[in-house]
């Protein structure tokens, strides 16, 4: 398993794997063969979100701006503050991380890969769910993404 206590240089290593001819190749077929991840994998990603100053800032924005949208469904591009209130730059930094985590995992990205993690995180840092480890928390992956998410069979 790859180490995460020390992610210095965490941008600069993807940004020096995309330009390679494997970087390329590994990110070129993104979303095919993407496979479905356990609830211990996305749970991990999802505490991985918490353990970095820069990571839990911009996950902590984006989350209060997701509640802020979904809070007011009228409210969209269209609007005039719309680009200036959205975190942009967190979220390209939220997106970016989650690629890095992949790329140190090997594990093939894909639209899906870590959004149940990404989505779990983003609802405690919003205090909609207590914890990632509490049933709550299952309970809302088992809702919201069974379809990409394998649970362990003493868990079903």
């Amino acid at each position: 398993m790859a180490d995460f206590d020390d992610i210095s240089g965490w941008r600069e290593e993807l940004e020096t794997f995309e330009a390679t001819e494997e970087g390329r190749a590994f990110f070129s077929k993104y979303g095919m063969g993407a496979p479905r991840l356990t609830f211990e994998q996305e749970v991990r990603f999802a505490e991985e979100l918490f353990q970095h100053d820069e990571i839990r800032a911009a996950l902590e924005k984006s989350a209060k701006w997701v509640k802020f949208l979904d809070d007011n469904p009228d409210f969209g591009q269209e609007d005039e503050h719309f680009w200036d209130l959205c975190p942009v730059e967190d979220n390209k930094t939220v997106s970016a991380f989650k690629h890095w985590y992949a790329m140190k995992l090997n594990i093939a990205p894909g639209w899906s890969t870590f959004g149940a993690g990404e989505s779990l995180a983003a609802e405690v840092a919003n205090g909609d769910l207590p914890s990632l480890h509490s049933p709550e928390a299952e309970q809302f992956v088992r809702e919201e993404f069974s379809r990409f998410v394998t649970f362990s069979p003493e868990k079903s």
